[in-house]
């Protein structure tokens, strides 16, 4: 038997098949968009991605050789505390190989001046302040250049201990500053006396100095009328 089928039902499979064919279209097309969308938002997020991962390592390398010097310094410091003279030369090479500052060549003058190695400990110390006085390691740096020229040369070391004295007086000085004041005074100079009074002279004020940029409070805290920030920018101090 022959199928046969009324004109009107042929007419709705006609647009029954076009419009699947059209839905299959559409959705091929959203496909497409959908797929070309994606593929340039992953190109961005691959470009961002990659740039940040370049910066991360610029970063990362330029800040290796701080860290380095930093915890050179610091190690020495420690070593030094104990009086393990040829382990803070050590850590201190190894800082100064990564950062050549003037607290470097301090430090590696203090070490030669422990060791009696003067020659050296005036070399490094002259470095160390010819470098200026823009960082607060300056008192100590003007300390220990006297100390090493009273070891070679007392009238150039008095010369040197005056002026540290004149540096130090600009601070908020110790009391402590009139027994070298006197020393200056009399040229009767007690060395192991006044290495303990510059130490500790200069460990106050670098105290000082540490605890106001850590904390925001001290003596520079700008609230004392007297002190204040104002009086130490830079490195420099000032009344």
């Amino acid at each position: 038997m022959e199928n046969r089928i009324h004109p009107r039902h042929k007419d709705i499979v006609r647009g029954s098949e076009l419009k699947g064919i059209n839905m299959l279209k559409l959705a091929t097309r959203n496909n497409e968009f959908f797929s070309k969308r994606h593929v340039k938002s992953f190109f961005y997020f691959s470009f961002f991605t990659f740039h940040c991962f370049i910066l991360f390592f610029m970063l990362s390398a330029c800040s290796t050789p701080y860290h380095a010097y930093s915890q050179g310094i610091f190690q020495g410091k420690e070593a030094l505390k104990k009086g393990d003279y040829a382990g803070a030369k050590r850590d201190f090479e190894e800082a100064y190989q990564n950062d050549k500052s003037p607290e470097a060549h301090m430090y590696l003058a203090i070490i030669d001046y422990k060791t009696n190695n003067l020659d050296s400990a005036e070399k490094l110390i002259r470095e160390a302040e010819m470098m200026g006085s823009g960082n607060y390691h300056y008192l100590r740096v003007l300390g220990y250049k006297a100390l090493i020229l009273l070891k070679k040369n007392k009238e150039l070391g008095l010369e040197a201990l005056d002026r540290y004295v004149s540096f130090y007086a600009l601070s908020d000085p110790l009391m402590s500053i009139n027994d070298v004041k006197e020393m200056v005074r009399s040229g009767n100079v007690d060395m192991p006396r006044l290495e303990n009074l510059i130490e500790e002279q200069v460990s106050w004020f670098e105290n000082d100095v540490e605890l106001y940029w850590s904390t925001g409070v001290g003596y520079y805290d700008g609230r004392n009328v007297i002190g204040g920030p104002s009086r130490f920018q830079g490195g420099f101090i000032f009344r």
